[in-house]
């Protein structure tokens, strides 16, 4: 029979309230004990305290005591090691002012002398420490020495005899030996202490030279607080002298003999003395501290008392509580048992009519301990099963955790399975719940079998924008450099007109062709930013340079106001931002008749090289509505109030909002019908290197004017010229102009218009929104800037200062491009492109030859010499990538330019992998075609 069958029949007499008080009454009884165990380990540990701490103070007294008799020994043997015998009769004659003193010990043969110096006698008188000598022979005299002479004195005669005896006694006499005077052995005030030796151990008959100490000194040295009563012995075990007669003490120390130091004496159930012995100096004296047992009894009285009251109170409220719980939790204990057997009970109810299969496995051998209706019919039996019930138990106990969450299948149906671990009765379970996830797996994979349908159609989406934008930018580069070479031809002014409009029409189109394929970049994720270093100022003036002509045609004033304090480089996607300022502005001189636009950037917040930059753009047109506000940046939606005007795509504000949130930004949109519209956009960004860029040289600190009818920018303005060095002043009626040193700056946001009232005797700088160049007077010196350029008004303002020979070419910026005078090989398939780009190249001033794929550029590269390769990518037979490869197997120097009507990033990158030097974008005009010729002129390529 099992041991656990045998004692199964008892375990109901374990649950009565009579076995549950005794295990209480004995977890009672075992808690004294341990409280006793406890208090008595308390009061060990503080008697063992208690003896270190009279050991210490022993200790302490006994180094004292040593100290005190090793020092008048060594002081005694130094004493008698300086004298001298003397070899004739000494005669003392006193010196007069001498510090030593000459004492002559014993006569005729036996004289010996011993000089002191006053200030060793001043130390004995000081320490009460009398200098004696006795002399050898029959006669028994002593002499003390007083101030510088030895007179007779009396000393006990015993102490003399026993002296007496020493000298003739057979043993060694050298050394110290210790005399006591006092008869009943305890030190006094009055009584004496002596210490003799042989003045010249070579000589016996040279007499005694000894030392006679108070009591009281000797008291003062050995008695200590805390350490007890001392009694001094010599070599043989007698007492000598001690601090009090105890009759007791003499008994104990029978028993305390052999090499014992420190310990307790008795032969009763309590010690009589705690002793501690120990050698002093060198004349072989024994010194015993010794404390009474009941002295260290009542040293610990406050322990005691505490033992004692936690005795008491403890066992007291230990009572209380064991009361207490018999009251209060055996009594209840029958109902709660039955309580509890009706909440398994009700439990198991419970689990039977559960929705969920539950069931509780034995962690020891996998077994279904308990479980429901669901668990037996949606798990079965069987051994799949068995191995998942094994798994299931693996997994929890030896796994990642002891709750885990997991999916299977059995039987043909999804279940979802939670497990826990748990005991139930008495022993290690898992309780698993498990719910049918059958539909929900159905509707999950037809999601995923929409969303990868969903994704085939967004890449079909993606790819058929990019096609067709590839396949339309090759004709509408054919479209737009004809017009453009056609621009440049004489025409009638109707015939201006007509071009005009078809150049703006394809425009449109061009505009409309990159949106859409931004929208599809970002849509499939694939728009990337380009993070570089930029220059926010000429970012700026470039922008706002470029819609300039057409707000001047429209009669509205555009200009910028640029905060001063705006770095001189910035951390960031320079293009992005660009395109943003480009859809806004565009909207702005769109929709605006009359009035002005400002492009106002300012620095909102720096934190170490980080700063925060506001870019706004206010115009003063017609506004926007509140109920279309909320709309602007959906992809096509376009305002009602278009009448007049030329309609858009309705792209630009969906485009910026997408850059914004990519670059972290934030924008702003306020506006009301009638007044115009703001948009502020905020973004954060990182200061760029400054250093790297050639900076002008500063300006003069010298008075410079500002004139303006807008008091705003004339604050802007001098706080660019006092950032480049000047005293810069906003000019005011009635202020002092005599100084023909000082320069005027005169700023005109519109059209550049002449103050008849001021005759200013300086030179002046004039800067116009509006402006056509002009020839400095030398009458009336005046330098005529475009307000867009502030780097053209500092130039200009350090010209009139006699400091920059520097001066921006004068009259109307002209189209002409200088000749190239270059060998240009155009590699093209298409033969529209083809004209239009042999067209370009003479324009520019270059030779061209045709070819028409890879391998004909390859014949006409063998039989002629070219400065620059121009090759379309998509070819037949040999394309632009194989046509690169190969050239630069031959000649790796000649700059390799790709043409490409594919707008995306990828196709860049993969042109500069092949060995090309640079990549146009389709459609591109002659100042792009200028551009990329002239840097490729020394710039080597990518390998």
């Amino acid at each position: 029979m099992k041991l656990k069958q045998f004692f199964r029949p008892l375990d109901a007499s374990f649950s009565t309230s009579i076995a549950a008080r005794t295990l209480l009454r004995s977890f009672f009884v075992a808690l004294l004990l341990s409280l006793f165990g406890g208090l008595y380990v308390y009061l060990n540990s503080s008697f063992d305290r208690e003896i270190s701490q009279r050991r210490g103070y022993m200790s302490g007294a006994i180094l004292e005591a040593q100290r005190f008799f090793t020092g008048h020994e060594i002081l005694l043997k130094n004493l008698s090691l300086s004298a001298v015998r003397n070899s004739k009769p000494a005669v003392l004659e006193p010196e007069e002012d001498s510090d030593e003193f000459q004492l002559v010990l014993g006569e005729g043969a036996h004289s010996w002398s011993l000089w002191q110096t006053s200030r060793e006698l001043d130390y004995l008188r000081r320490k009460k420490i009398n200098l004696l000598y006795v002399r050898a022979g029959s006669v028994v005299q002593a002499e003390r020495l007083t101030q510088t002479t030895l007179n007779p004195v009396a000393v006990d005669q015993d102490v003399l005899r026993q002296l007496k005896a020493l000298e003739h006694s057979q043993a060694s006499v050298a050394g110290e030996h210790w005399f006591n005077a006092t008869p009943n052995l305890v030190l006094t005030e009055n009584s004496a202490l002596y210490l003799f030796t042989l003045l010249d151990k070579r000589d016996p008959a040279s007499g005694w030279l000894g030392l006679e100490i108070e009591g009281a000194d000797i008291s003062a040295a050995m008695d200590r607080k805390h350490a007890g009563d001392f009694v001094v012995l010599n070599a043989q075990g007698e007492e000598i002298f001690a601090s009090a007669l105890n009759p007791g003490l003499r008994q104990a120390l029978k028993s305390f003999a052999g090499d014992k130091h420190f310990g307790f004496t008795g032969e009763g159930v309590w010690p009589d003395y705690l002793i501690m012995r120990n050698q002093l100096g060198y004349a072989d004296l024994n010194v015993v501290y010794s404390m009474e047992f009941g002295h260290l009894l009542l040293a610990m009285r406050e322990p005691l008392l505490i033992a004692l009251l936690l005795a008491v109170g403890c066992a007291l409220a230990l009572g209380l509580l064991v009361r207490r719980i018999e009251r209060q939790l055996i009594n209840p204990a029958i109902n709660r048992k039955q309580a509890l057997i009706e909440s398994e009970a009700f439990s198991r109810a419970v689990i039977q009519t559960a929705p969920v299969a539950l069931c509780v496995l034995r962690r020891a051998n996998g077994a279904v301990v308990l479980e429901n209706t669901l668990a037996q019919q949606w798990l079965g039996r069987g051994r799949e099963r068995d191995a998942l019930c094994h798994d299931w138990i693996d997994q929890a106990y030896n796994g990642d955790g002891l709750h885990r969450v997991d999916e299977f299948s059995v039987a043909g149906r999804h279940l979802h399975i939670s497990c826990v671990a748990t005991r139930y009765k008495g022993e290690d379970v898992l309780l698993c719940a498990f719910s049918d996830i059958s539909a929900h797996k159905d509707v999950e994979l037809a999601l995923e079998q929409a969303k990868r349908e969903a994704d085939k159609a967004n890449e079909a989406k993606t790819l058929f924008l990019a096609t067709m934008s590839h396949e339309i930018r090759t004709p509408l580069y054919g479209a737009l450099g004809t017009l453009e070479l056609l621009s440049r031809t004489q025409l009638n002014p109707r015939q201006k007109e007509y071009l005009h409009a078809i150049q703006n029409s394809s425009s449109t189109l061009l505009q409309l062709i990159c949106d859409v394929l931004d929208v599809s970049k970002i849509e499939a994720g694939q728009l990337v930013l380009e993070v570089n270093e930029f220059a926010p100022l000429d970012l700026i003036q470039d922008v706002v340079n470029g819609y300039s002509a057409a707000a001047q045609s429209k009669g509205l004033q555009l200009y910028a106001h640029i905060d001063p304090q705006l770095p001189e480089q910035l951390i960031g996607d320079g293009p992005r931002i660009r395109q943003i300022l480009n859809n806004l502005l565009s909207n702005a001189v769109k929709f605006t008749e009359s009035g002005q636009i400002v492009v106002r950037v300012k620095v909102e917040s720096r934190n170490d090289e980080r700063v925060t930059v506001l870019w706004q753009v206010t115009d003063t047109g017609q506004g926007i509505a509140q109920q279309d506000q909320p709309f602007l940046f959906d992809p096509f939606y376009q305002t009602g109030t278009r009448a007049n005007v030329i309609t858009g795509t309705g792209l630009g504000l969906s485009i910026c909002q997408r850059l914004m949130y990519l670059m972290s930004g934030s924008m702003r949109v306020v506006s009301e019908p009638g007044l115009g519209s703001s948009f502020t956009l905020s973004l954060p960004l990182e200061q760029g290197n400054a250093s790297r860029i050639t900076t002008p040289v500063e300006l003069l600190p010298e008075t410079v004017f500002v004139l303006s009818s807008m008091p705003e920018m004339a604050e802007n303005i001098s706080g660019w010229l006092r950032r480049w060095g000047a005293r810069a002043q906003v000019l005011r009626p009635g202020m002092d102009i005599s100084d023909r040193n000082a320069v005027l700056v005169e700023i005109h946001p519109g059209d550049c218009t002449h103050n008849p009232e001021l005759e200013w005797p300086g030179p002046v700088v004039v800067a116009c929104g509006n402006v056509c160049f002009a020839q400095p007077e030398h009458e009336a010196p005046q330098w005529h800037v475009n307000l867009s350029y502030l780097q053209d008004l500092r130039r200009a303002v350090s010209q009139a200062q006699g400091l920059s020979p520097y001066a921006r070419p004068a009259g109307l910026a002209t189209s002409v491009f200088k000749p190239l005078g270059l060998h240009v090989l155009v590699v093209e398939d298409n033969a529209i492109s083809q004209l239009i780009l042999k067209d370009q190249l003479e324009e520019l001033g270059c030779t061209v030859d045709l070819a028409s794929d890879g391998l004909e550029a390859l014949a006409l590269w063998q039989q002629s010499t070219f400065d620059r390769v121009l090759t379309d990518v998509n070819m037949p037979r040999m394309n632009g990538y194989e046509l690169a490869a190969q050239l630069r197997q031959l000649d790796s120097s000649v700059p390799i330019i790709g043409a490409t009507a594919n707008a995306q990033h990828e196709e860049r990158a993969r042109c500069l992998a092949v060995g090309m030097n640079e990549c146009l974008v389709k459609p591109f005009g002659l100042s792009a075609l200028f551009t990329c010729l002239e840097q490729t002129r020394s710039k080597p390529h990518a390998v």
